[in-house]
C-alpha cells in the first residue's frame, strides 16, 4: 500500500513539474510574440517613439561598452514600441526569434547609430509632430517627415547642418522638396534636407561630410518648377529613410529624434 502511494505521489509530482515547465515555456515564448519578421515595417516601428530620458539611460549603457542598438531594440519590444522603462534582457528574443531580433536591431542601428547634431544651427526654432498628417499638393499624400520652423521668416539665413557623418547622395531640385540634399550615413540611413534656399558652395554628389558640416541654408523653395519659392513659410523639412528586406526606401518619424537632438545644437557665427 505504501509503495503504491509513493508511486502515485511521484507520478503526481512529475505531472506538476511538467505542467509548471509548460506554463513557464508558454509564458517565455509569449513574451516575444510581438516580434515578427515584418516588425521593422510596422507603423509602430516607423513612429520611433523614444523619450529623452530613456535615450540618456540607453546612452549610459552604451558608454559602458554595451550595445545601444541591442538594448534599444529590446526596450522597444518590451514596451510595445512605446517604452516607459529600459529593458536589457535579450535572452528570450535571441533564443526563440534570433533572426527577427537581429533584423530589427539592424534597422534601429541604421537610424540611431550616427546621430550627433540637431540640423539647424540655431536654438530659436520650433517644430511639432506632424507625422502622417494629410498633404494635398501634387495629390493626396501623407507628411513623411518633420518641419522645423525658424523664429524669423527669413530665407537663406539659418545654416542647415548635417546630423551625421556621411556621403552626399542626392543634390538638386525636386518639385515638392525644392532645393534638397540627401546624405547617406555610415550605418545606412538616408537623411533628406528639403526646401533649402542655397547650398554650401562646391558641395557635390559623392562628397564626404562630417556631422556638423554646413550643407546649405534654410529656405522656402518647392511646390513648382525649379526656382519656385515663397509658397510657404521658411522651414527645413527633414526626412529619414531606411531600406529593409521588404522595401528599398521606408520613411520613419524624425520627430522624437529631433526632440532628443535639441540638446546638441552646433552654433555658428553668421550674418
Amino acid at each position: 500500500m505504501k509503495s503504491n502511494r509513493l508511486f502515485f505521489f511521484i507520478i503526481l509530482l512529475v505531472l506538476i513539474l511538467n505542467c509548471c515547465s509548460m506554463i513557464w515555456l508558454i509564458q517565455d515564448r509569449s513574451h516575444v510574440s510581438d516580434l515578427t519578421s515584418v516588425s521593422c515595417n510596422s507603423e509602430f516601428f516607423r513612429e520611433q517613439f523614444l523619450s529623452p530620458s530613456l535615450y540618456e539611460k540607453l546612452s549610459e549603457l552604451s558608454d559602458s561598452g554595451q550595445s545601444f542598438a541591442k538594448f534599444l531594440t529590446v526596450t522597444m519590444l518590451d514596451g510595445h514600441f512605446h517604452p516607459e522603462t529600459v529593458s536589457t534582457n535579450t535572452t528570450p528574443y535571441l533564443k526563440y526569434k534570433r533572426e527577427e531580433f537581429l533584423l530589427l536591431k539592424k534597422c534601429y542601428e541604421m537610424i540611431w547609430t550616427d546621430l550627433e547634431y540637431f540640423p539647424v544651427a540655431d536654438p530659436a526654432v520650433f517644430f511639432e509632430n506632424s507625422w502622417m498628417t494629410p498633404r494635398s499638393y501634387g495629390g493626396e499624400r501623407r507628411h513623411e517627415g518633420t518641419d522645423i520652423f525658424a523664429s524669423h521668416n527669413i530665407s537663406d539665413y539659418y545654416p542647415i547642418i548635417s546630423i551625421t557623418d556621411g556621403i552626399v547622395e542626392q543634390k538638386g531640385w525636386l518639385p515638392l522638396g525644392g532645393y534638397r540634399i540627401g546624405i547617406r550615413s555610415e550605418s545606412g540611413a538616408y537623411f533628406y534636407y528639403a526646401h533649402l534656399a542655397s547650398y554650401e558652395p562646391e558641395l557635390t554628389i559623392g562628397d564626404t561630410v562630417s556631422a556638423g558640416d554646413i550643407l546649405g541654408f534654410m529656405g522656402n523653395t518647392g511646390y513648382g518648377e525649379e526656382g519656385t519659392a515663397g509658397k510657404f513659410p521658411v522651414h527645413l523639412h527633414l526626412g529619414i529613410y531606411i531600406s529593409t528586406p521588404y522595401t528599398s526606401e521606408m520613411s520613419v518619424n524624425p520627430y522624437h529624434i529631433l526632440y532628443i537632438l535639441r540638446k546638441n545644437i552646433r552654433k555658428y557665427t553668421y550674418s
